[in-house]
């Protein structure tokens, strides 16, 4: 496992890890590519606004290219040491982007219509076929969708398939929901109960302490 020797230093840097393209940059071209340039039109700060926001989207894909590669390359437990311990995000974000990178080399999804948000392109890579289907055709396969939009046709797609759901099977749900929430609040109950015990017990001692004295 050369190569993944860990030294606390390295350990969740804040900078990107330097196997991204970006990161091989000399440092005056990056600084000087992030650098504000003085714009006196809508139309100017539009242009400036729209290139940064499709170098994010071409980062994020990048990123999660790279995450694949990996993935398929490294010797078992190599790759999940190196998120676990080498980037500067956690095993989740990475998961994110390696599943919008796969849908992309999938042809599921086209470069040019991915999300600008790497999670909200991740919420169209996870789902079904038919699902990102009925997306596309509501327009919500497009760079500029939102959060809320997405999140709105799911709770449509979910209420459409609990409708269609047999009774018994709706039954069976809702009756493993309510043993979780009670499950929840038993425990939530003991909990409150043993604060309650703890405090009223100090009290009492505080209290004969003070006649004590």
């Amino acid at each position: 496992m050369s190569g993944f020797v860990l030294k606390p230093a390295t350990r969740r840097r804040t900078e990107p890890v330097s196997a991204l393209p970006e990161h091989t940059e000399p440092t005056r071209h990056r600084i000087l590519s992030n650098t504000v340039r003085n714009c006196e039109s809508p139309q100017e700060f539009v242009a400036e606004i729209e290139k940064l926001w499709g170098e994010a989207q071409e980062k994020f894909l990048t990123i999660g290219r790279y995450l694949v590669q990996a993935k398929n390359r490294l010797r078992h437990g190599e790759f999940e040491l190196m998120v676990a311990t080498q980037l500067p995000f956690g095993k989740n974000v990475a998961y994110q982007l390696r599943i919008v990178a796969l849908a992309v080399e999938q042809n599921r999804l086209e470069e040019r219509e991915l999300p600008r948000s790497y999670s909200n392109a991740f919420r169209l890579a996870q789902m079904s076929e038919a699902v990102l289907s009925r997306a596309r055709a509501g327009n919500l396969v497009r760079p500029d969708v939102t959060r809320r939009e997405i999140a709105e046709f799911v709770s449509i797609i979910t209420a459409e398939a609990e409708r269609q759901e047999p009774d018994d099977a709706r039954v069976a749900r809702e009756i493993r929901r309510l043993r979780q929430r009670v499950a929840t609040l038993e425990d939530e109950l003991a909990e409150a109960k043993a604060k309650l015990a703890e405090l009223e017990e100090r009290r009492i001692i505080d209290g004969n302490a003070e006649e004590a004295a």
